[in-house]
């Protein structure tokens, strides 16, 4: 028998408020106007970053979202959710490093994650019609 796949930061030691530190300080020297952490205790629980991010056409909240893994006989509730925030962390630092390297602009890396007046992300109303096929946009849009 195979012993299970192992999973990204699953043996992390760094807490939670740690994570959200380096979260915080990232986004300050990166530009970012403000941030919120959020804690949803559903079942499944949700962890949420929202950010301040300033454009040319004004600012736009990013809203990043994870589920964490779900609990085990091996890894408890405690460490998916130090998981769920390293890999928050690390997502954000390696594609904000990678914008300021050039591979990527930093429009491009928010795009799917920008809350529309609506309260949803610009990828919760688009991704779904992707899904269903070709995307038609109107000529002249």
């Amino acid at each position: 028998m195979t012993a299970p796949r192992r999973t990204p930061y699953q043996d992390t030691a760094v807490s939670v408020q740690r994570s959200q530190d380096a979260i915080r300080k990232l986004l300050r020297a990166t530009g970012a106007l403000g941030v919120q952490f959020d804690e949803e205790w559903s079942d499944p629980p949700r962890y949420r970053i929202r950010f301040i991010w300033p454009t040319d056409g004004g600012n736009h909240v990013i809203r990043l979202e994870v589920t964490p893994l779900p609990a085990d006989g091996r890894i408890s509730v405690q460490q998916r959710e130090r998981q769920a925030w390293r890999g928050l962390a690390h997502y954000l630092d390696g594609t904000i490093k990678a914008a300021e390297f050039g591979l990527i602009r930093f429009e491009d890396i928010f795009l799917s994650f920008i809350e529309t007046t609506s309260g949803t992300t610009v990828g919760e109303a688009l991704i779904p019609r992707l899904t269903a096929g070709p995307l038609q946009l109107e000529p002249g849009r």
